[in-house]
């Protein structure tokens, strides 16, 4: 009777240690729970403010994301971020595949669950690959193997490297600059330091206010 209830408990634990392995992905990729923040989330109804209108129209669901509840605490940063993050999504002319790369990995290096969880499909959509999602989340900064720089080809392993360099040390190195600007116009490579510049950034707000409740949660293993 022992050995029974062992081998019935046997599935279960194996489920908690994957789980526990994969970080929390279970928790994590059940996007926008709308868990306790530091901040409450201010969610205004459609239609009676107009900043909160703004971000619903450049969500396209006509939704706000508990992102957005934690920036309303203060409406002009709020208002300033939205104009701000339309430009850096959607009128850059960098590679969708390196802006998604720049995002996640700011978010594996900084340990923003929030940030990785809303944008691995985005990432995955752009055309990086599982292989090339698990290389951004596990790789420690700086030790790309020549494998894992054959699977990301050159110029998003280049940019791997450059995303490493601003965010965990902010100087980025001559041959780490000069390396990423060879695929990349002058103006590219503004629009490349103010992609990963930014999600910085987004990744120390997420974390810094408990978004979402995760905080303390371990990003997902692809």
């Amino acid at each position: 009777m022992a050995f029974t209830r062992f081998s019935l408990l046997v599935p279960c634990i194996v489920s908690i240690l994957l789980g526990l392995a994969r970080g929390s992905a279970v928790d994590v990729q059940r996007r926008d729970q709308f868990l306790p923040a530091r901040v409450p989330y201010v969610l205004p109804a459609p239609g009676t403010d107009p900043i909160a209108d703004a971000i619903r129209e450049r969500r396209g669901n006509g939704t706000l994301l508990a992102l957005d509840g934690a920036l309303l605490n203060a409406p002009l940063v709020a208002q300033g971020w939205n104009q701000f993050f339309t430009v850096i999504r959607e009128n850059l002319t960098i590679p969708g595949d390196m802006r998604e790369l720049f995002i996640l990995r700011t978010a594996a290096l900084n340990k923003a669950a929030y940030q990785w969880g809303q944008h691995e499909s985005v990432g995955r959509a752009e055309g990086l690959t599982t292989r090339q999602l698990q290389i951004l989340r596990l790789t420690p900064p700086g030790v790309l193997t020549h494998t894992e720089q054959k699977i990301l080809g050159d110029k998003l392993a280049a940019a791997v490297a450059f995303a490493d360099a601003i965010t965990t040390s902010v100087h980025v190195p001559d041959h780490v600059y000069h390396n990423l600007a060879r695929f990349l116009s002058n103006k590219q490579m503004v629009e490349a330091v103010s992609t990963a510049g930014s999600y910085a950034f987004v990744s120390r707000f997420t974390v810094a206010l408990n978004v979402d409740g995760l905080m303390n949660a371990l990003v997902p293993v692809p």
